[in-house]
């Protein structure tokens, strides 16, 4: 008898089903040695302050600057700081100043926290409130390179209004300590904001401090946020914050020292920002002028002037720390070590050297000899620039 043969269709169908387990043992062998996927950056938590504070992180210094060439300025000073022969040391008088060197009728002004208010300089803003009213004042070029903004000092000074408070940059990090000052802000960007809660000055940022500020009606967002002298020593009372002990300051001197004239003052700052300080020998102080028109106090409408004006060179190195939406990048002012420095009083000038002796310390003005360039008593506005500004003094 023959063998009987295996009935086609059943060939068929034991094919298909060989096919089919070997396509399945092939899946499963590719899941399981395929790749494992990776999180995408929507699902990994940031976070932008730390928990805690640790050492200060540095931000990127890029190769060039941006600066407009300038003139060259005439030779200066030699590189090499001059040693200081003289050291500054605290009036024993309670009543006088450390920031103005002027005798003040309560002493208890003096011992206050000085407050560190940024206050912007927008042309359609001016004039600002408060500015020609504070001790001291430094003036700084902004990132983008179009304007400027201020740091105002006020120890015993007085300004029912300071406005318009602007947001903090990288020199805050450098001014505010040399004061032990309170920085009274509106914000800053986040990598900024970040350094700064790691300091150890007292930070009074609008956003997590809004208590002591208003909103003006009648201004953009430029011009709107204000506050004062009292109401901000209020609130640092409020939060057990004030100090009650004088801090280091400068030395003073009502007497005109030598030097070469200084009586017209050009600062070529961006076109929106252009400084002109004229000497008035009638009362000894600097009347500023900005784009050729007298720059007014908006409290008092007085024109702003000052006693003393020191021009301060320093190198400003561009960052990749981005400030606006246009991409500006902030510029770190270097106010470490020590530069070239001129100061103008009386209607001369004195060339020299800023120096800081140690970081946060005290930034001390000495000329060629090593030798304190004593102030005169008054207010001070000192000027931030480029060591390559060809700031025009005759």
């Amino acid at each position: 008898m023959s063998k009987p043969q295996p009935i086609p269709a059943l060939r068929f169908s034991q094919k298909i089903i060989w096919s089919v387990a070997l396509i399945a043992a092939l899946l499963v062998t590719a899941a399981c040695n395929g790749p494992i996927p990776t999180p995408t950056t929507e699902s990994q938590s940031t976070s932008t302050i730390p928990p805690s504070k640790t050492a200060r992180p540095t931000f990127t210094p890029l190769p060039t600057n941006t600066v407009p060439p300038t003139p060259t300025l005439a030779p200066t000073l030699t590189l090499v700081p001059p040693t200081p022969t003289e050291v500054p040391t605290p009036t024993s008088d309670p009543n006088i100043s450390p920031l103005t060197g002027l005798r003040v009728s309560d002493p208890s002004l003096i011992r206050r926290r000085v407050l560190a208010v940024r206050i912007g300089n927008d042309p359609e803003i001016r004039p600002q409130e408060g500015l020609g009213l504070a001790d001291i004042v430094y003036e700084e070029v902004m990132d983008g390179w179009t304007i400027t903004r201020f740091t105002a000092l006020y120890l015993e000074s007085d300004a029912k209004r300071i406005r318009p408070i602007r947001s903090a940059r990288l020199t805050s990090l450098y001014i505010t300590p040399q004061y032990d000052a309170a920085l009274v802000h509106t914000g800053a960007s986040d990598k900024i904001r970040w350094l700064i809660s790691q300091a150890t000055f007292v930070d009074l940022d609008q956003f997590f401090h809004p208590e002591p500020y208003g909103v003006l009606a009648g201004y953009d967002w430029r011009g709107r946020i204000y506050t004062s002298v009292e109401k901000i020593h209020e609130y640092l009372k409020k939060r057990g914050q004030e100090r009650d002990t004088p801090i280091k300051g400068y030395t003073f001197d009502p007497n005109p020292p030598q030097g070469q004239p200084a009586t017209a003052i050009h600062i070529p700052y961006p076109s929106a920002a252009v400084v002109d300080w004229a000497y008035d020998a009638a009362s000894h102080r600097y009347l500023r002028s900005v784009r050729g028109k007298p720059h007014l106090e908006g409290l008092t409408k007085e024109q702003i002037a000052a006693d003393n004006v020191i021009i301060f060179y320093a190198e400003h190195k561009k960052t990749n720390i981005v400030e606006d939406s246009l991409g500006s990048t902030a510029i770190d002012i270097v106010m470490t070590g020590s530069g070239r420095a001129i100061v103008c009083r009386d209607g001369v000038m004195v060339e020299g050297r800023w120096i800081q002796v140690a970081p946060g310390e005290l930034i001390q003005y000495y000329d060629a000899e090593g030798k304190l360039i004593p102030l005169r008593p008054g207010k001070t506005w000192i000027q931030l620039v480029p060591t390559d500004y060809n700031v025009v003094i005759k």
